[in-house]
């Protein structure tokens, strides 16, 4: 009987002490039940990852937002450079190749142009030019599909900067087509061909047989200007005087007289 009543206090003194034990590790297990619950939670596992992707895409924006403003750059400087090309080539061309003309009318005569008899016989203005380059007016004539051909060929050559060749070839066109209506534009532009050759003699030879063999033709007002200038050149500054005004008088309104005009009051 005695043994009866220890066996059962011991066992009540196991079952007290198992459950005393047993509350504690239940509550830390339902703890780290939560937490796990917690990290397995979809909508936050949704929202971590939402975010990542967006700093993700914050800083791809950022790099691509860098590499353009350096595209940017580089282009602006790259168009600076091309504008300053630009103008110093449309600059050399105006200088080179003013008042480009396929053609020549040369019914078309100024009201305040002396006009010349056919087969006379004058003498410059500059008093410069020799009879054998310069010596009688002639009657033009509509320039053929040939010489049309000829012409532009030669002029190409002046566009290239192939200047000797160019004013060969205009020179031969002159030589070979003297009537034609594009003499006149072939011996402008062999004068110009001449000036960029700093051959100044030559050039003026050039302009003043436009103005003694073709007066009228639209070429006259930049043969006068640029016979000016080329006295200029040689250092006969009185008779290129002379020249630049007879250019305002004869033709006012042309872009030729307009220049003149700045030549005389820079």
């Amino acid at each position: 009987m005695k043994k009866r009543i220890q066996l059962a206090v011991i066992s009540s003194l196991v079952l007290s002490f198992s459950s005393a034990h047993a509350a504690p590790a239940g509550s830390i297990e339902d703890r780290i039940l939560r937490l796990e619950r917690m990290a397995d939670n979809p909508v936050l596992l949704q929202l971590s990852q939402r975010l990542g992707e967006q700093q993700r895409e914050i800083q791809r924006l950022h790099d691509e937002i860098d590499r353009l403003k350096r595209a940017q750059s580089n282009f602006l400087e790259r168009a600076k450079g091309r504008e300053a090309e630009t103008d110093q080539r449309i600059s050399a061309l105006e200088t080179k190749l003013k008042s480009y003309e396929s053609g020549v009318s040369s019914a078309t005569v100024p009201a305040l142009t002396p006009s010349l008899p056919a087969q006379s016989v004058t003498t410059p203005a500059s008093g410069h030019a020799t009879d054998s380059e310069v010596s009688q007016v002639i009657a033009t004539y509509p320039a053929t599909a040939d010489e049309n051909a000829q012409y532009q060929k030669a002029f190409a050559l002046m566009r290239a900067a192939q200047y000797r060749e160019s004013i060969a070839a205009f020179e031969a066109f002159i030589k070979q087509s003297p009537a034609s209506s594009l003499a006149s534009n072939a011996s402008y532009w062999a004068g110009e061909g001449y000036l960029i050759l700093k051959d100044y003699d030559k050039a003026l030879n050039a302009f003043e047989r436009i103005m003694l063999q073709y007066p009228g033709s639209s070429k006259e007002p930049d043969a006068m200007l640029r016979a000016a200038d080329s006295l200029i050149q040689l250092k006969k500054n009185e008779k290129a005087t002379q020249l630049y005004k007879k250019l305002i008088e004869s033709y006012p309104d042309s872009r030729a007289a307009e220049s003149a005009a700045k030549r005389l009051n820079p």
